[in-house]
């Protein structure tokens, strides 16, 4: 699963067993950079297989996003934490921090 970089991802991964953590689950999406109408750039996350491969105003290649989901007792539900070039990168991080296996699915899971 993780062995190529630069492709179309969404996964997440539970945060079970890990009772002091305030994270409930961790969330990978792939996102590139699009061109805007003053010559700038935006961060948009891609979440249809036809947008990460045709799509005309993407700037360089794509990246994966990590953002981690707050369990209900916090007032924020979401806070970044990281981008990285290499899908393998992202999943093994994910991995490390929780000891368990990230799913891929086949849409974005939602905060």
């Amino acid at each position: 699963m993780a062995s190529q970089p630069n492709r179309f991802f969404h996964g997440f991964c539970a945060n079970v067993g890990n009772l002091r953590s305030h994270f409930s689950k961790f969330i990978i999406e792939t996102a590139h950079d699009i061109t805007d109408y003053e010559g700038g750039t935006i961060l948009e996350t891609v979440s249809k297989m036809e947008d990460y491969y045709f799509n005309d105003e993407r700037i360089g290649e794509p990246y994966y996003l990590i953002h981690g989901c707050l369990k209900p007792d916090f007032k924020q539900n979401v806070k970044f934490i990281a981008a990285f070039e290499s899908l393998k990168q992202a999943i093994d991080l994910v991995e490390h921090l929780t000891g368990n296996e990230v799913i891929e699915t086949e849409v974005p899971v939602y905060k």
